[in-house]
């Protein structure tokens, strides 16, 4: 079945890592003004479980944040810049797999039409 293939399973692990990222890079852009505040990011892990489990296949989220860096004299480093492009790019990326969801909506669809015919 569609919701139980490994392809869709990714999409939906994927979306769900993206849609961290994006409130991460929204509460960065949200603290640009704050005294102190630290950027937080999010890295990705790939976890795909052995056959032996079906295949499943997660994708791990973690946020951290970088305490290392400060462009500006309050401690803050915060780029907005740099955040917007981030934006951006998750954007493209989850607007990119809910048309691949779409497409196979669209094939399912199809075939399922055919079949009654």
């Amino acid at each position: 079945m569609l919701f139980d293939s490994k392809s869709f399973g990714i999409m939906k692990s994927s979306l769900d890592g993206l849609a961290i990222q994006q409130q991460a890079i929204l509460h960065n852009l949200a603290n640009l003004e704050t005294p102190g505040y630290k950027a937080k990011s999010v890295t990705f892990q790939d976890v795909l479980a052995g056959e032996e489990a079906g295949g499943a296949y997660d994708l791990k989220a973690y946020i951290t944040t970088d305490d290392t860096t400060s462009i500006r004299p309050d401690g803050n480093n915060v780029d907005s810049d740099t955040e917007s492009l981030k934006l951006y790019q998750n954007y493209v990326q989850q607007l990119y797999l809910y048309q691949k969801i779409s497409g196979q909506f669209t094939n399912l669809r199809y075939v399922l039409n055919q079949s009654t015919r």
